[in-house]
């Protein structure tokens, strides 16, 4: 269990707060590119409680600026898009992406007003179909984290977002637990034509996973080991990297890889924004499709999606809910699925908005399955402590090139050091042998 404080300390993200303040040194995800269009309607944004608008201007410059006019308070959502700047329809006042006040028409021609007035504005990089933001206070941002799918074409990779209505340590903490698999997301009626069908049946008859966990420059890898068939020991690696992302490993001989980041909107609601990709070749547009309608941890299939909408991240949010029990069936869950939820994301999102917006972590009782989810809660709180005590960014911020790892699942014989076994697989390298094509 966590004291009051760590709790307190871990799961706040506002303005001021110690988690909040070191969230802000990371640059963070929020946007697709396909999202804003050049004089096209502002986005609202909510990162880490702000409100925010995102929008591109007329030369196709993306920009992250404050909602509210700076003038009275007006929403800039209901602005004019128009010649390079976003204007406000209250009194007209104008401004680019960089936060300037480029025309104030409310005021007299002699007035030099407008050059004394700015927005907030964030810098924002885009690569590979994403938008990214750095909310923190240097003057020059730090490099990108040198993942691996931001150097591949647009066509290697799939990505979709979703809202959950609760912390963001509560979703992150479920995508590092590889124990949990064995039930929520387990079936009663096992299809062995399946390809997962020999690690399902790991997971069916081995429940009780032994962990071990490796601290490293980025974060933490977690190992998630399982008895096998002829003395073998079925390891799947997930890898935290500060301050969430998230990698789980594949499923058998796939190739392709995923990435995922549980980006707070507030302290009491998260967004996960996800990629599969496939590191040597694009995906088939069959397979593109597959990815998009098929419910996973970050993406709602169409059916389940609430109609869209121009609150923040609008068009990525669940119809399925806490209030309506995530259309449970009961009957499903007696033959058909551990959980009776048909979802997948669902099946993870109704234990963990169970627990409440913000979960009281001094009433848990944790055990060796939760070893992942300790180390991880460690490092986030203990970085969170020396950043306000030092004010020295992470060592990860300055230093990309430790994001380039890969997660890995691997069948190895029973005493054989995992660690040790997928060093060279768990690299970023190009022709690496074990992405086929």
């Amino acid at each position: 269990m966590l004291s009051a404080t760590d709790n307190e300390l871990m799961t706040r993200v506002g303005a001021g707060t110690p988690m909040g303040n070191l969230l802000r040194e990371y640059w963070i995800p929020f946007l697709f590119s396909w999202e804003i269009e050049a004089n096209g309607s502002p986005e609202r944004v909510r990162l880490l409680g702000e409100n925010l608008l995102a929008v591109r201007d007329s030369s196709g410059r993306p920009g992250l600026i404050a909602e509210q006019c700076p003038h009275r308070g007006a929403s800039l959502y209901f602005g004019r898009n128009e010649e390079n700047g976003l204007r406000c329809i209250y009194h007209g006042w104008k401004f680019d992406v960089a936060g300037r006040c480029v025309d104030m028409p409310s005021e007299p021609p002699d007035s030099n007003f407008q050059w004394k007035v700015r927005t907030v504005a964030y810098p924002v990089v885009e690569r590979a179909g994403m938008i990214w933001t750095y909310m923190g206070p240097k003057d020059e941002p730090p490099p990108l984290p040198a993942l691996e799918w931001l150097d591949l074409p647009e066509d290697h990779i799939v990505a979709s977002k979703r809202v959950q209505y609760s912390n963001w340590v509560q979703g992150m903490e479920g995508d590092l637990d590889q124990s949990h698999v064995s039930f929520v997301h387990s079936r009663l009626n096992l299809d062995p034509n399946s390809p997962r069908a020999g690690v399902d049946a790991i997971r069916h008859y081995d429940t009780h996973p032994r962990f071990q966990v490796v601290e490293t420059d980025y974060g933490v890898c977690i190992g998630s080991g399982r008895k096998a068939p002829n003395d073998e020991r079925y390891w799947r690696i997930s890898q935290h990297l500060m301050p969430f992302h998230t990698m789980t490993g594949p499923y058998g001989n796939n190739p392709t890889r995923n990435w995922r980041a549980w980006v707070p909107i507030d302290d009491e609601n998260v967004f996960v924004i996800g990629v599969t990709f496939h590191p040597t070749r694009p995906f088939t547009g069959e397979q593109r499709e597959n990815l998009l309608t098929k419910a996973g941890v970050w993406n709602i299939s169409p059916e389940h999606r609430a109609p869209v909408s121009s609150a923040p991240f609008g068009r990525w949010r669940p119809a399925l809910s806490i209030e309506n029990d995530f259309h449970q069936d009961r009957e499903m869950q007696k033959f058909e699925t551990f959980s009776g939820i048909a979802e997948f994301w669902a099946q993870d999102a109704a234990p963990q908005l169970s627990m409440g917006r913000i979960f009281d972590r001094t009433q848990e009782h944790l055990g060796t399955s939760d070893l992942g989810i300790i180390s991880m809660r460690r490092r986030l709180i203990r970085t969170a402590r020396a950043f306000a005590e030092t004010g020295e960014t992470p060592r990860e911020v300055l230093e990309p090139e430790v994001y380039a790892i890969r997660s890995d699942a691997v069948l190895i014989p029973a005493e054989e050091p995992w660690f040790d076994h997928t060093a060279e697989r768990r690299k970023v390298a190009a022709g690496n042998p074990d992405c086929p094509a």
